[in-house]
């Protein structure tokens, strides 16, 4: 009865440090709702939102490759900002679904973010060890890991304060 979905984790699957690895860069870009670094070119296909302001999955576009709207090329009419992904056309964007078509360079370059890095391998680090130790006994012998609200332990799970740190790069629209 329906289909055979393969598992997201399997009994073959190493659960080795670039495990935790993957995990941490993940949660990092979920949280952040876009990959923040490296620099890449990507090609998006959004919804016309209509209006002259388009709002892209990015909080750095780097450059504008190429863009159509209803199928136009209007990439030499296409303004952006630098510091958000926020993309004006001055004649309008389309209000149709799937209508506007990006090739954008976008992202932070590696050494602009020495602080996200910072924070995924604390996450990798403390996801390998099973988590922050925040009690322990000498004799005879007993350790308490930091638990999350829902009672288990810590792994990739962001804390407050490491989703403060990603704060400046999380965008704040969309999905």
């Amino acid at each position: 009865m329906g289909v055979a979905i393969e598992p997201i984790v399997s009994e073959t699957t190493q659960v080795d440090p670039g495990f935790w690895l993957k995990a941490a860069n993940r949660a990092v870009r979920a949280e952040c709702g876009w990959h923040v670094a490296p620099i890449i070119t990507e090609e998006l296909v959004l919804d016309g939102p209509g209006g002259t302001t388009l709002l892209v999955p990015s909080k750095r576009v780097r450059g504008i490759i190429s863009a159509t709207s209803d199928g136009r090329d209007v990439t030499d009419k296409v303004r952006f900002s630098r510091r958000a992904g926020v993309l004006t056309l001055e004649s309008g964007w389309s209000c149709e679904v799937g209508s506007i078509e990006l090739k954008i360079q976008h992202g932070y370059d590696l050494d602009e973010v020495p602080d996200v890095a910072a924070l995924i391998v604390t996450l990798t680090k403390r996801a390998a060890s099973g988590g922050p130790v925040v009690q322990q006994a000498v004799g005879p012998a007993s350790v308490r890991l930091a638990t999350g609200r829902d009672g288990a332990a810590l792994g990739v799970p962001l804390l407050e304060s490491e989703k403060d740190v990603l704060a400046p790069y999380k965008l704040n629209w969309g999905p």
